[in-house]
């Protein structure tokens, strides 16, 4: 059945701190990561590694292996209480104290995310935070915030019926300073689309229930299974293809405020990867049909490549 126009919604929410008051994939063998010194122009770097949990399994620092069913829960969950879990995970907003999406850093330079996260404004000078799991708390020694301009898709289209080419960039004024911030570590690039039924892993500071008009100011996570094509298509409509990746889960979904977030996939090497980027899902968050998501490995080579020919990235473990 195709969706209805009027119940799209962007998972993209604007607030200022002065309004206040399993993750393995399918079983079998992982799929192999982009080996990034085959895309043109892209340097590795020997002295970082990209997708590397520096944390615990759990929120809770449990160290012994899980599967999907005790992962937190975005909606209605338990915070991230340690950064290092995932040291890519930041914020961005168009002021200091503003938050509008998460996002994920990918290399020293720049930030992914979603293009209707700035198309509002696409000019603006952004605001990205690395280092917390809790919005406006910036701990000392371990945080960074780091100006930032937008480089849209330009081919995004957003209309009642379609969207499409839903990524962005955020190029850093400064490159982050791996040495300085030990913390601090970008997520990897995936050359590949998850199959139907992987269990992949989203977090985001959204709101944590479809009751809620607040989002959570603490990072929460939950695992999501993959759709399959005909599944999406079915929830979706007829033009959903490989440019998205659908997830659905009984009770689990991303909700305003999670717009940008990194669709992340864990290898049997326990590597973290992208491999899609939070997009839009129903106005009432509702589960039954889950979240769309714009395919990370569809973009790498025609526009995350060549717009990021400046920056230094880690190598895949």
């Amino acid at each position: 059945m195709e969706a209805s126009p009027f119940s799209v919604f962007f998972l993209f929410l604007i607030f200022s701190a002065s309004t206040q008051g399993e993750e393995n994939g399918a079983s079998g063998n992982s799929p192999p990561l982009l080996e990034l010194l085959d895309v043109p122009g892209l340097r590795a770097s020997a002295s970082c590694y990209c997708g590397l949990s520096q944390a615990g399994k759990r929120s809770s620092e449990k160290t012994t292996n899980s599967t999907e069913s005790d992962i937190d829960r975005i909606i209605g969950g338990i915070p991230v209480t340690s950064q290092r879990k995932y040291p890519w995970i930041a914020w961005m907003g168009t002021s200091r104290n503003g938050f509008q999406c998460t996002s994920a850093l990918i290399n020293d330079r720049y930030i992914l995310t979603a293009a209707h996260c700035v198309e509002s404004n696409p000019y603006a000078t952004y605001y990205v935070t690395l280092g917390s799991t809790t919005l406006f708390k910036w701990p000392s020694g371990q945080s960074i915030q780091i100006p930032a301009t937008a480089i849209m898709h330009p081919n995004y289209l957003h209309t009642s019926q379609i969207i499409q080419n839903d990524i962005a960039l955020l190029k850093l004024q400064t490159p982050v300073n791996f040495a300085a911030y030990p913390n601090i570590r970008p997520i990897c690039l995936a050359g590949f689309y998850p199959s139907p039924y992987s269990v992949v892993t989203i977090a985001g500071w959204g709101r944590p229930s479809r009751d809620s008009n607040d989002i959570s100011y603490v990072l929460m996570e939950t695992a999501v299974y993959v759709m399959s094509l005909q599944t999406c298509q079915s929830d979706w409509g007829s033009y959903i293809n490989n440019n998205y990746v659908c997830v659905k889960t009984a009770g689990r979904n991303t909700c305003q405020g999670d717009s940008g977030g990194s669709l992340m996939y864990r290898t049997s090497r326990g590597v973290y990867a992208t491999v899609g980027i939070t997009s839009f899902g129903r106005d009432n968050c509702s589960p039954d049909v889950g979240s769309v998501f714009t395919s990370t490995s569809t973009y790498v080579n025609n526009f995350i490549g060549p717009n990021t020919l400046d920056a230094q990235w880690c190598s895949v473990p």
